[in-house]
């Protein structure tokens, strides 16, 4: 039996525990949900993805699984105005792991998330309208 290893408060055995040694994290990971663009060759050609995850020292992108992507590319993140060249560390069916080569550069974001509150003009009420005569 493999020897378990103590992450936070769950016990991991076999895989799991060997995969928690072998992958230290360098900087604390950000779940997110953004659209993202792989851009190569001089960004003339591009491809469609989500980001996933973000930190500063990579990400977790998820695309079309028939579509792949090439080794080193630079990640567009337009809602965020965040460009970073990255290279692929693994790949999984439908997502990519990537590190970045260097930091990631902040731009001015060429798209705003604009979020607002879905209220009537007027709160409803439940006493009834007087008719007109």
């Amino acid at each position: 039996m493999a020897n378990p290893i103590l992450a936070g408060n769950v016990v991991q055995f076999g895989a799991q525990a060997a995969k928690a040694e072998e992958e230290p994290r360098h900087a604390a990971r950000r779940r997110m949900l953004k659209s993202g663009i792989i851009a190569y060759s001089n960004r003339f050609c591009t491809l469609p993805c989500m980001v996933r995850d973000f930190s500063a020292t990579g990400a977790r992108l998820r695309m079309d699984a028939s579509i792949s992507a090439p080794d080193r590319f630079e990640l567009i993140v337009e809602s965020d105005g965040v460009e970073a060249s990255c290279e692929v560390v693994w790949r999984k069916l439908d997502e990519l792991g990537v590190r970045f080569i260097g930091a990631p550069r902040q731009v001015a974001a060429k798209k705003a998330q604009v979020v607002h509150a879905n209220v009537p003009a007027t709160p409803p009420s439940l006493r009834r309208k007087p008719k007109s005569s």
